[in-house]
């Protein structure tokens, strides 16, 4: 995509999709199915895959749970609820694609370690949280999921007639020289919308600009640099017609951006003894409430556990240059502070009784539609407390979301 225009200079960059691109129905699909077995039995271990293209869909991957669930009419509510109707233009019916299944039950190996308390898998997990926006998020990310999420709402109150399920969004922040955070912020934005033949791309450009992009960047005060929509052309066909879908291809849409260090394990189609999922979520909450507590502008959190072992090997805290008191010391009195044992991580969030289906589209963190327990500041008050004492800290814990 073209770069800002020269008199910007660039901070940061993120993507989001829509529910209906390929690799997003993949990961709703999977954490459908785990929402589907952890309903019957909140115990259930599920790792589930999928992998969606042109005429099917294919889920695999080990469960080992005592509900009894209908694993094909979950995909196929999946499919009906983003849109998937026409094979031609999207490449799977709701109704009538097949359905192939190809699970096992968990290794018995993996499930001695998590039977005593341990992880269900070695895995590095990061976590972020900034003051820039009211989501603790970046602004790009907000950007670019509520762009998402406006033009899905606009394909949904059309009723699909000129927008597809398929799209994407790129959003590109720059500041004028010498603006200050608050001011001077522009953006360039692409929008890549599936549509009909019977809708050309002036017309599509203009609605887009219009009605999605515009409105979503003045309620952040943000000024259009550039907009570009199919800035490649026609975009007709999509979804598994044009791409094949995985589940956790799109780990910085469900995280941070890009602007973050990722462990490279994804949360969909995992339950919560899996560290890609409880431990991401566990540094996000950290993170969100060092921050709340006004200890940093912003603050990366990384934790390491090793599978069969109950407590992080590993808890590093940076606050990226912006910290008022020692990062090194918050890092070692973190695990004295908060019980970071996988499985008093998932007593503390709640995720045996979470709905997992919503994280698997417009990101796992910081939404305005959802209240995850990840993103509360519970903590805040108590890490003011102990952390920012006389001299330390001039700020105070911040507002409980």
């Amino acid at each position: 995509m073209p770069l800002p225009a020269p008199e910007l200079t660039a901070t940061q960059i993120a993507e989001s999709v829509c529910p209906g691109h390929p690799d997003k129905v993949a990961d709703q699909v999977s954490d459908s199915v785990l929402d589907a077995f952890l309903a019957g039995d909140p115990h259930a271990r599920v790792n589930c895959e999928t992998l969606v293209t042109r005429g099917s869909v294919v889920v695999t991957g080990q469960i080992t749970s005592t509900a009894d669930v209908d694993v094909e009419s979950a995909v196929r509510a999946v499919l009906r609820e983003v849109g998937y109707h026409d094979p031609e233009r999207h490449g799977l019916s709701a109704d009538r694609s097949e359905i192939r299944l190809q699970l096992d039950r968990q290794s018995p190996e993996i499930a001695h370690g998590v039977d005593l308390g341990g992880a269900g898998d070695s895995g590095i997990v990061y976590g972020y949280a900034t003051d820039e926006t009211p989501e603790r998020m970046p602004l790009s990310c907000v950007l670019a999921h509520d762009i998402a999420r406006r033009v899905s709402t606009a394909r949904d109150d059309d009723g699909g007639r000129l927008l597809g399920p398929d799209g994407k969004v790129q959003v590109q922040l720059a500041e004028e020289p010498g603006a200050g955070r608050a001011t001077g912020r522009r953006a360039v934005v692409v929008v890549s919308a599936q549509h009909p033949t019977s809708l050309g791309l002036e017309e599509l450009s203009g609605m887009v600009a219009e009605k999605v992009v515009g409105p979503a960047l003045r309620e952040r005060s943000v000024a259009p640099a550039q907009i570009h929509v199919n800035p490649a052309g026609t975009f007709v066909v999509g979804g598994p017609a044009a791409d094949a879908g995985l589940t956790g291809r799109k780990l910085m849409v469900d995280s941070y951006g890009g602007l973050v260090r990722h462990g490279g394990g994804c949360c969909s189609g995992k339950d919560a003894t899996k560290v890609d999922r409880s431990g991401a979520y566990a540094a996000r909450y950290l993170a969100v409430n060092l921050v709340a507590a006004g200890l940093a502008r912003r603050c990366r959190v990384g934790l390491g556990y090793a599978i069969g072992r109950p407590l992080p090997v590993w808890v590093d805290v940076d606050f990226l240059g912006t910290g008022t008191v020692d990062a090194e010391r918050v890092a070692r009195a973190l695990p004295q502070l908060v019980d970071l044992r996988v499985e008093a991580v998932i007593e503390h969030l709640g995720l045996r009784s979470v709905a997992f289906r919503p994280t698997a589209a417009f990101g796992h963190y910081g939404r305005s539609d959802q209240q995850f327990a990840w993103d509360g500041t519970t903590l805040a008050t108590k890490f003011h407390q102990h952390f920012a004492t006389s001299g330390e800290s001039g700020t105070g814990p911040g507002t409980a979301r």
